[in-house]
């Protein structure tokens, strides 16, 4: 990851307002008035490329706060800094923000956490996928690079103090990255977003991420709730976002469906519990390109712009899942004889 540099000198404090935008200084506003004052620093980050994405992000700022003490991060380009430019006049741009709050008992500025806000938003820009409420990402691997954290993903929540700024060039949203472990991450699947969302705020309503904080499917307070609750509602899963997704073709006109081993495994489970009842879908959305797993009379696929469509009788969705457990290497099966599925590490 590439590190970002200072805009200001490492000092604190704002340029004056009028060598600022008008969204740069509604949003530095919004900010202080909810942090206590100006920002700490201010980092112009350089281009990142842990998620190979590429887009304007013009600032991330840094505020300490110190009860309870951690550090509030807040990006500045994926919203209308400078001028109306979308045609939405009720969004400015993106219509939100990123916001990371981090505490990792280091007494320097966290400028991995600097890089890794610069990184998702440069993804936004790349991948033209927005960030919304109820999201959750697989960061495959540690949340801080150069860390052995079991932080390995991310979801994502409305910051619960900056909440939505009526801006001069729409609404923005402030939208906080909030690390997650592995197992923490199959409960959004296997359960909801939302749910993992209130065991954390129970203990922590401004979901800091604390590196090496306890996960709360390891929590005993939380076990049998976990279990009742995850069988009483149920998944409220209906797509899987992944960054590895690849489709092409290939000589005799076969089409491979190429991922990743970390979407793999969460796809397998995911069909089985989403593909139920006749006309379920699921569907995983790539970077550029989609699938969607649908259940119907016979075994079957077509295009439709930029999203393959496979249909799959109901008793078939097994060994269809079975093709998805993780491990790497290309699989196949009968009912779709021009289609091979590749996992990659």
């Amino acid at each position: 990851m590439t590190p970002s540099s200072p805009r200001s000198g490492g000092g604190s404090g704002h340029e004056p307002s009028s060598r600022r935008s008008r969204g740069t200084a509604a949003i530095d506003e919004h900010v202080d008035a909810a942090d206590g004052g100006p920002e700490t620093d201010r980092f112009h980050p350089r281009q990142s490329n842990r998620f190979s994405g590429r887009g304007p992000i013009e600032d991330v700022t840094l505020h300490e706060i110190e009860d309870p003490h951690h550090w509030h991060l807040v990006t500045y380009g994926l919203s209308e800094l400078h001028t109306k430019e979308s045609d939405d006049m009720d969004l400015s741009g993106w219509g939100f923000e990123l916001t990371f709050r981090v505490d990792d008992n280091a007494e320097e500025k966290p400028m991995w956490a600097v890089d890794f806000l610069a990184s998702l938003a440069a993804y936004v820009w790349s991948s033209h996928h927005p960030f919304a409420e109820g999201h959750n990402l697989d960061l495959r691997g540690p949340i801080r690079l150069d860390s052995d954290s079991h932080l390995t993903a991310a979801m994502i929540v409305e910051d619960p103090v900056l909440a939505t700024l009526a801006g001069p060039f729409g609404k923005v949203q402030f939208l906080e990255v909030v690390g997650l472990t592995a197992g923490e991450l199959e409960l959004c699947r296997a359960w909801n977003t939302d749910g993992v969302k209130e065991l954390l705020a129970r203990d922590d309503p401004l979901f800091i991420t604390r590196l090496e904080r306890p996960a709360v499917d390891d929590d005993v307070r939380w076990t049998d709730e976990i279990v009742r609750r995850t069988k009483a509602e149920g998944s409220s899963l209906s797509e899987l976002r992944v960054a590895t997704l690849r489709l092409h073709t290939r000589l005799r006109r076969r089409t491979v469906i190429e991922m990743g081993a970390g979407a793999a495994s969460a796809l397998g489970p995911a069909l089985r519990r989403e593909l139920v009842a006749q006309d379920a879908v699921f569907s995983v959305v790539g970077d550029e390109q989609d699938v969607r797993f649908v259940v119907g009379d016979v075994a079957g696929w077509s295009w439709s712009g930029d999203a393959l469509e496979i249909e799959v009788a109901l008793d078939a969705v097994e060994d269809l899942a079975a093709l998805f457990d993780g491990s790497t290497g290309w699989g196949r099966h009968p009912g779709w004889p021009a289609l091979r599925f590749h996992v990659v590490k």
